[in-house]
């Protein structure tokens, strides 16, 4: 059997689609780390006020309402900068989908070459066993005619 002559490229393509997984995959952790951060901070906000509003009932020094005021600022600051890096992040992993299906398309070309030059040479082989057999009953039948 022919070995196809685009076997290197196929393998680069193999591996290069792996690599492309493998950096999206720690791109998406790094999201997922970011959303994280973001909840907690959101959590933590949340807990936040409904003290405060607990302790507005209860009364409440102008010391407690201007330090929970500054810890609300913030908390409020941190969640806008995590916002914002969360935004960058997910325009870094758009990019590494885009580059993976990329490189998953170029490798799939490929193995589509691969099995078009595969069905072409199995189609060959046929073509000279039939003729081989075609040769073979054609002498066999001259042989018993003479």
């Amino acid at each position: 059997m022919s070995r196809f002559r685009l076997e290197t490229a196929l393998r680069v393509r193999e591996r290069l689609e792996k690599l492309y997984q493998k950096a999206l995959a720690e791109q998406l952790q790094v999201e997922q780390q970011y959303r994280g951060r973001k909840q907690l901070m959101q959590d933590s906000l949340d807990s936040h006020n409904n003290e405060l509003d607990t302790a507005k009932a209860d009364g409440v020094t102008i010391n407690q309402l201007l330090m929970g005021s500054q810890f609300q600022q913030r908390i409020e600051q941190q969640l806008k900068v995590t916002q914002e890096q969360l935004n960058e992040q997910l325009e870094v992993v758009a990019l590494k989908r885009h580059e993976l299906t990329q490189a998953t398309q170029k490798k799939r070309v490929l193995e589509i070459l691969k099995e078009k030059e595969l069905k072409k040479h199995k189609d060959e082989t046929e073509r000279l066993e039939r003729l081989e057999a075609d040769e073979i009953a054609q002498n066999s039948r001259l042989k018993s005619i003479n």
